[in-house]
Parts: structure tokens; sequence; C-alpha cells
């Protein structure tokens, strides 16, 4: 190879090269972009349905079944699962991955609008939103006043809202959890009972004054004149003195039967921060941009905010993204410099002080090449990418080390530090091209996981790749350079790790080795033996998929009993706060009536909507696992006593969208056998040790108030049953009739409703008839409470009823789902139910077989590039033996740790496949030249393996050395990814220096000096 030679001969040019880069790395570290967690799109779309009143055969007749129909046009579509319920209805549509996502959503939103003029007209709201994971607030702000006027907040709310949106990073603002501003006119209905008006009457005449309606322009000579004439209030005085009835001898006004004034719709949705109702404003973050100056950004709006608004408005920061962040990203790089330190004081102890120097040079040159090309590449400094380069940090000194070794050496032969220089680089080039390739090789196919999960990990394999691939440049480009100028002939006095490593393996190792080869069988059958009783360890260590996020954050679920107003949840979740503000860790609490949080975590999806359901978002001073762990023990110790609701506690998990660990689909189009069996599985489950927050929509039905309408003494006292449906509407829950605009330039609409309805009002509801006589409602209606309908699900069209759970920790997700798998196939399903699997164990199956099929090509990827250097089939096969012990290596290091084999473990055993043939291929390589320089074939195996004893144990303490600070502090995701590395590295490094050589000096053909020789030149 001609590399070496080339850089220490155009020295200059080679220097300036490698500044250039080295300049493009620091330049993209300070601009580059930065997030928690990587950012992509899934192509999942979320249409989420308000249809108040009605129930949940009426939301699957009327809405649902028409949009799935409309669907079922739309290609590429891989899953639709819809939750209906009373109210309301979610659907939730998947598109096969590698479809557009921007495409698949522009899709739903036409298909939903084709579909929304045949909706009822009472569905309120038909929102199509995007699941994607981008769509996160990276900052969640409360803004309240004293005393509270939410008129007054929302103005602000709205006003901050569209200041934040000015900012270049902002992707855009959202408020939330206050009841709208409406103009209300409260209807009095004793008066309308005297006065013998309907409330029909008074809408068609509020409506009529209200509508909006542009007459168009006149021309006058030269001037054109727009005309306007009625249309939006914009005086509460005019909507007033709206005349309702007019005769000869009377005239009634608004005002003379209702009341006019600003007010709050029924709330469906209400906030609160420390205990105190408040309005959410969130922002969230444009892709590609740098959260921690769009976060100072933020901070700067909101203080040239805070100098214009009122002294009675309040703001706070409940969270910021950016805090969580930086203390991962510090984190991280905190590890990589404990690891930097390791690797550094090894190389200082083996290599002594001026190898050890250029070899640790080396490190920071990669790491900032790598950056500039990796922000080049598009993504960002995030949790991936940065584990990426610590899983690097042990990989990138191979390369600088052997070659070190090499120069070393090579020393004692040449005449000066140029030609030892360029020499010992030589004789290793082409090992460490090809170990570097098989390393690179085993990440690669990384990048072909077709999922969400390939999507999460993606910049991780990209990382490790590029750190490689800069490491090897500066090995045989830099180093080589580095050494010719600052090495030198002399021995040092100072004799290092490496002169008595040396000797070991020159003298006590080699002796070993030469007892083995004698004794070659009963070696091998030791080896193979050990390897299967190690393997066979596999099936006591768990399966799982992703841990917990380790979040100084908790969310809690509140499910109050059905029938249960929003103000009695609000009184729940009130009392909950008492006693989770007494817990020592706790920061700062809010409260979500109605409602979820805003989303602030990329796999949370918010649910809308629900007057029986809460979440409180409790925000921890610090991240400690033990804290937190004890925390959440004693909150759902206590919360599990509370008869006044279901209350959960949920600990943010790491990984793509999924539904809880443990999932079971029923589907039946009988919602009876759906209800009986789904609540005999979950009774199984409260029952098993290990599951909580146990949730079955379908099992909890609500009651009803039915209004059976006697249509014989309809008819008779001449009653239209639409203007009967109307004349309820208007009282139970209002109809809104126009817009007003206030002076602000606010726009309000104006509902006509009697305020605070109950149960008692309906006696004194009437009906005007067709000949104008007040009808009492109860005169021909017969109210009668029944039991309602539960909630369920749609998956692809069929009715379907989900049972699912958390695990608790210290339990296995796969044993406890195998446990429910075999209570559903033991039991007697009726006729036409059957069963599918969701949650963890679902989305394991679909990533962990696309993970089997790259361990497949990775492995013929590497062999096929052995088989290129070595040109033999039995060498690469040779080199192969180490990937086995590394996999057995790999499930002792779980086994003994207690970790289960999850995504992350699988990633870095794939990782071993590269990194541990390694040691191998540089074994083999050096007995080939003793080979080609007529030693005997064991003369070569046992010199090369003394040889390259010093090398191999010292790259794998390195690269152990740079994996212990992530394995010891990178958290649960990480820890277990560095267990199988380290372990894994660890027996195969046993393997090639007792079982490695041994195979070698079997199945090595003895070859004629000049082949061999020939194939060195090469």
């Amino acid at each position: 190879m001609k590399l070496p030679s080339l850089a220490i001969k155009n020295a200059q040019f080679t220097m300036t090269i490698i500044a250039l880069l080295v300049l493009v790395g620091i330049v993209s570290y300070f601009n580059m972009p930065r997030s928690e967690d990587p950012q992509f799109d899934i192509p999942i779309t979320l249409i989420e349905v308000v249809y108040p009143g009605a129930s949940p055969t009426d939301i699957e007749t009327l809405v649902v079944d028409p949009l799935e129909e409309e669907f079922a046009d739309i290609d590429n579509i891989k899953k639709i699962e819809s939750q209906i319920k009373n109210g309301g209805a979610r659907l939730e549509v998947t598109f096969h991955y590698g479809s557009d996502p921007e495409l698949a959503f522009n899709k739903v939103q036409l298909a939903v609008s084709s579909v929304k003029p045949s909706l009822p007209d009472g569905v309120q709201d038909l929102l199509v939103l995007k699941a994607t994971p981008t769509a996160v607030a990276i900052v969640q702000l409360a803004l309240w006043t004293e005393p509270t006027n939410y008129k007054q907040m929302e103005f602000y709310a709205k006003l901050l809202e569209k200041r934040l949106e000015t900012i270049d990073s902002v992707k855009k603002a959202d408020i939330w959890g206050y009841p709208q501003q409406v103009v209300s006119v409260d209807l009095n209905l004793d008066l309308l009972l005297h006065h013998r008006i309907s409330t029909t009457q008074v809408i068609q005449a509020l409506q009529g004054r209200a509508i909006n309606i542009t007459p168009g322009f006149v021309d006058a000579n030269t001037r054109r004149f727009n005309v306007k004439a009625s249309g939006n209030f914009e005086k509460l005085e005019q909507l007033e003195n709206t005349i309702i009835v007019s005769n000869d001898d009377f005239l009634i006004r608004l005002k003379d039967v209702a009341a006019v004034d600003f007010s709050s719709q029924e709330p469906s949705y209400l906030a609160y921060f420390d205990k105190k109702p408040v309005i959410f404003v969130t922002v969230e973050q444009r892709i590609d941009s740098n959260i921690f100056s769009l976060t100072k950004a933020i901070q700067q709006e909101l203080e040239l905010f805070k100098k214009t608004i009122p002294e009675a408005i309040k703001i706070d920061v409940l969270f910021e993204q950016a805090d969580s962040v930086e203390s991962r990203v510090n984190g991280f790089f905190n590890n990589l410099w404990q690891g930097l330190i390791l690797v550094g004081v090894l190389a200082l102890l083996f290599l002594g002080l001026r190898e050890s120097l250029v070899v640790i040079i080396v490190i920071p040159l990669s790491f900032l090449i790598a950056i500039g090309w990796l922000d080049f590449t598009g993504f960002g400094l995030q949790q991936m990418s940065i584990v990426g380069f610590i899983i690097a940090l042990g990989l990138l000194v191979d390369d600088a080390i052997v070659v070190t070794e090499s120069i070393h050496r090579e020393k004692a032969k040449a005449k000066n530090m140029v030609e030892a220089a360029i020499n010992g680089t030589k004789k290793v080039a082409w090992a460490s091209v090809s170990g570097t390739v098989t390393t690179m090789l085993a990440f690669l196919p990384m990048l072909m996981i077709a999922s969400d999960t390939g999507d999460f990990i993606r910049s991780m394999p990209v990382t490790v790749v590029l750190v490689l691939l800069a490491s090897l440049l500066l090995s045989l480009t830099a180093l080589p350079l580095l050494a010719s100028k600052s090495f030198s002939l002399k021995p040092t006095k100072v004799k290092t790790l490496q002169h008595y490593i040396n000797h070991f393996a020159e003298t006590i190792y080699s002796s070993w080795l030469l007892k083995l080869f004698k004794f070659r069988w009963l070696v091998i059958v030791v080896a193979v033996a050990s390897l299967l009783a190690m393997l066979s360890l596999f099936n006591q260590v768990g399966l799982s998929l992703f841990p917990k996020a380790e979040k100084s954050m908790l969310l809690i679920n509140v499910e109050a009993p059905p029938n249960s107003s929003l103000s009695f949840t609000n009184s729940v979740m009130q009392k909950m706060t008492l006693f989770i503000e007494k817990q020592p860790l706790v920061e700062k609490i809010a409260l979500n009536v109605g409602n979820s949080n805003p989303r602030i975590y990329y796999n949370e999806i918010p649910k809308r909507g629900v007057e029986k359901y809460g979440q409180v978002l409790v925000v921890l001073k610090k991240y400690d696992p033990e804290k937190i762990t004890s925390l959440v023990s004693v909150l759902r110790d206590e919360f599990s006593q509370w008869p006044q609701a279901k209350i959960t506690v949920k600990e943010f998990t790491q990984g793509p969208v999924t539904d809880q660990p443990i999932a079971i689909r029923l589907i039946s189009e009988s919602l009876g056998d759906l209800e009986q069996v789904a609540n005999d599985l979950t009774n199984k489950m409260a029952n098993t040790e290990g599951v909580i927050n146990i949730d079955n929509p379908i099992g909890v039905a609500n009651t009803e108030l039915n209004l059976q309408i006697d249509y014989d003494k309809a008819g008779l006292s001449n009653i239209d049953i639409n203007l009967l449906d109307k004349t309820l509407q208007s009282i139970v829950s209002g109809i809104y009739i126009g817009r007003f605009n206030d002076i602000n330039g606010e726009n309000y609409p104006i509902l006509v409703r009697n305020k605070n309805p109950d149960l008692n009002t309906l006696s004194d509801v009437y009906v005007t008839s067709l000949t104008g006589e007040q009808i009492p409602l109860m005169q021909v209606v017969d109210i009668r409470l029944q039991k309602g309908q539960t909630d369920y699900f749609h998956h692809q069209k069929l009715r379907m009823a989900k049972v699912s759970a958390d695990v608790a920790s210290g339990y296995s997700v796969k044993t406890l789902t195998e446990e429910f798998i075999h209570y559903i196939e033991q039991y007697d399903l009726p006729m036409g139910m059957y069963y599918t699997l969701g949650g963890q164990e679902e989305s394991r199956q679909e990533s962990f077989a696309g993970l089997t099929q790259i361990m497949l090509i990775t492995a013929i990827g590497i062999f096929a590039i052995l088989v290129l250097q070595f040109k033999s089939f039995i060498q690469p096969l040779i080199i192969f033996s180490s990937i086995p012990f590394a996999m057995a290596g790999s499930i002792i290091g779980l086994y003994l740790s207690g970790l289960s084999f999850s995504m992350m473990a699988f990633v870095g055993l794939i990782s071993l496949f590269g990194i541990v043939v390694n040691n191998a291929i540089i074994l083999i390589d050096c007995a080939n030249r003793n080979l080609a320089e007529g030693l005997s074939k064991k003369q070569s195996v046992l010199a090369a393996s003394a040889t390259r004893f010093t090398p191999i144990l010292l790259t794998t303490l390195t690269t152990i050395g740079g994996l212990i600070p992530l394995t010891l502090y990178g958290g649960g995701l990480w820890q277990p990814l560095g267990i199988v590395l380290i372990s894994g590295l660890c027996v195969s490094a046993i393997s090639s220096f007792l079982f490695v050589p041994v195979l070698t000096e079997l199945l090595t053909h003895s070859k004629t000096k000049s082949n061999i020789a020939q194939e060195i030149k090469r």
C-alpha cells in the first residue's frame, strides 16, 4: 500500500487536508441540529372525532363506518384501528413502512374532507393529526390571572402564541386547557313561557340578524363604496336589543327573556398549575433546528412579552426539553471523556508516552472529522448519534494501536524513523483495512431495518461507520506521519507493559499453546462443549424491546367511574395534588382534567375530550433511579386504595409509538361476547403478579338517560319532532347562532343556552306546537335510566376489545404475555372470536424479524470480504469461529447482570460480528506472512500468536475501557448494549488466544512460499 509513504512524503499537503476536515467538524459541531431524540416521521395519521351526547353505536354507524369505508380506497394502508367511545372516537391509520408520511397524511385528510359533509350536524370537531415524533412540545408554559379571568387569559395566551410563532425555529405554538370563551345568551325559561315564546323563535330571530352577507359595492361617479348591511354583532347592546317578537300591543327584546354576557362554554378540558386555573402554551421545534438556541430565543421573547402585559397576568415555565437534552448530551459526553481517559491510560501503560500520545491524538481528530461528515448526512446531535460516538471510541483505537505497535516493532530493523513508519504501516495496512471494513459491515446493514425502530436507531450505525472511516484514514496517513516525526529509534529506558506482555507471550503463552497443539481435538471438544453450555442459558435471559426513558417526570392517569362529570374528575384530581405535593422529590404539578397533557414526549399520543379522564404531569427535581422507583411505589400504593377513580402511575419509556407492553386484541362482531371474554381476561391479569395498570375500556358501561317520545301524543298535540329535538338541544347543550367581534378584533361564537341545565330542567321545558301552543315536554316523553354501551374498538374495520397492561419492574414482558396467550388458547372462545397480539410483543416480532435478516446479510458480507483478502474459504471460516463465542459471551453477560435481551442488546450482538473477527484477521494475516518467509506451519502460527498477543489484548482492553462508562452510567437503554459488547469481547478474546490458533494450525493448508508471497504482495 502506497498511502502511508505518500502521506509522509507530502507532509504539508497531508496536514492541510486533515486540518481542513477538522475545521469543518468544529464548525459543524457548533451549528448542527440538537435534540433529545432522533427526529423522524412515521406514516401514522390520527383522526379525532368529538360528538357530544352520541352513543358508541351511533358514532360507529354514523361516523366511524363511513370514514373507514372511505379509507379503503387509499393504497398502502397497513392497519386501521378505531377507538369508539361515548361522545367521540379516535381513528389511527397506519401506513406500510416506506410510505411518504406527508403524502399519507394528505390522502387521509382528503378522505375525511369528502366524508365530512355527510356526517351528522352534532359532530362538533373532526381533527386530522400527524403522529410524527417531531410534533412534540419542547416548552410548556402556564399562563394565568389573579383573580381568574378566562377571557383575559385567552386574549393574552393567543397573543403570546402569535409572538412565539414569529421565532424562526418554532414550528408552531398552541394553547390548551381552558373553556371556550363565548357570548352566552342564557334563556330564562319562565319568562319565555310567560310571553309564550319558544326557544326556536329566539334562535331564528338571532340567526337572521347574525348572518354575515356581503351585498357588494356601489359606484358613485368616480368613487366606489363597499356596502355593509347586517352581519356579526360588535356590541353586547346590539345583541341585547335584538327584537324577538313584536306586534301592535308589545315589543319583546332579547334582554327581556335572556341574560347576555361574555362567558365560558361548558368546559371539556381544564388545566391547573400550582393549584390555579391556567392556560397551557406549548411550542414545537422545527426540524433540523438547535433546541438550545431555540429555547434561548423563547426565553428572550418571553421576557419581552412580560414587559408588555398587565401585572395581573402571570407566566411560569412548567417544562423545558432543553434541560433534559442538556443533561443527556452532557452525560453522554462525560461518558465519552471518561472512556477517552481510560483508553489513554491503557495506551500509556502499554505503549509508552510518545506512542500513546500519537494514539490519543487520533481519537479527537477522528471524532471531529466524523462530526463534519455526520452533519453533511443530515443527522444531528441526539442520544443515538452520541452513543454511536461512544461505541466507536473503543473501536477506532484498534487501527491506531495495531499500526503503532507494528511501527514500534519495525524500529529495530529500520535505518531511520521514516522507513520504520512506512514499513510498519504497510505490514498491517491491508489487515487494518479489512478489519475496519468488516466492522463497518456489521453496522451498515442496520440501515436496512425497515421499521420505526430502524428510523429510531439509524443515526447510531451511521455515526459508528463515519468515525471508523475517519480513524482508518488517519491511521494510514496522519499516524505514520506523526510517528516519523516524534518516535525515536533509540530504545526507551522505561519499560512499558508491552515489554512484559511481549515477554509473557513469547515464553509462557507460546509454551502453553504448543501443548494445546498436541491435544488439539480435546481443545476443540472442550471449546464446543463450553460454547453449547453458555448458549443454553439463552432461554433463561428474558426478551424485551425498550426500557424506561429515565426522565425526571411522571404521568398519572385518572379514570373516574362511568357517568362521572368533569367537575367530579376535577375534584378527585385536586385531592390527589394534596398528596403528591408532599413528596420530597416533586417540584411541579400540572393537572389536565378531561384531557391528556399536551404532547411532550415523542411516543406519547394524548387522549382528548373524555370527561371522566384526566392526567397529572409530575415534574421532579432531578432524575434519581432509586428515589423515582420509591416514589412510583409510594404513589401506586396510595392511589390503588382510592375508590373514587382508577389511578395509574406511568413512567416514560424509550422506543417508537406502541400500545402498553402487554396488549391482546379480541375480535368478534358480538359486543356481548367481547365484553364477557375481555372481563375474564382482565380478571386473569389482575390476579397475575407483575401486571399493573390494566386497561379494559369495553368492560365499563355507562348509564344513559333515555327520553322515550310518545309519538301518538306528540302527533295529537301537533308537535313537530324536529322542533322538539332542536328545543332539547338548545336547552341541554346550546346552539351556536353567529359570531361576535369585540373591540380588540377577537371573534367569539354566540351560544343560546339554558345555563347550568340539570335533570330537573327537563320538567321546565315547553315545546311550541304547530298551532302556537306551549306543550310541556314531560307530556309527550317518558324519562328512563338504562344501561348504556361500553367503549370498544375496531381493528381492520372489525369490532374489537383490547385488554392491555404495563409490567412492573423486574418482570418479563415475554413471559407474562406467553402466560396470557396460554390462558386465551385454553379458553373456550365464542363462535367467530379470535385474538391477535399488540403491544411490545407485536413490535418485538416485527423488529427482531428484520434484525435476523440483517444478521445474515452482515455475516455474508463479512465472509465475502475475508474470502477476497485471504483467497480461501477455510481461513474465513476459522475467523468466523470467534462469532459463536462472542454470542455466548454476550448471553453470559446478560445472564449474570440480570438484564433481558432487548433491542439494544440485539444491536450490540450485530456489532460484535464485525468487531470480534478483527482479532482473528490480524492473527491469521501474520501467520500467512510467516509462512511466506519460510517458517513451518506450526512455527508460523506460534510466532503469529505471540506477535499479535499484545495488539489483540490491548485493542480488546481499549474497546472495553471505552464502553465501561456507557455501561455503568448510560442508563437502562444502553446498559444491555454495553454488557453484550464487553462480555462478548472478553470471551471472543479468549477464543482468539486459544481456540483460533489451534484451528489455524489444524486447518491451514501448506502452500508454496511463492504462492503465499504473491498473496501477501497483493
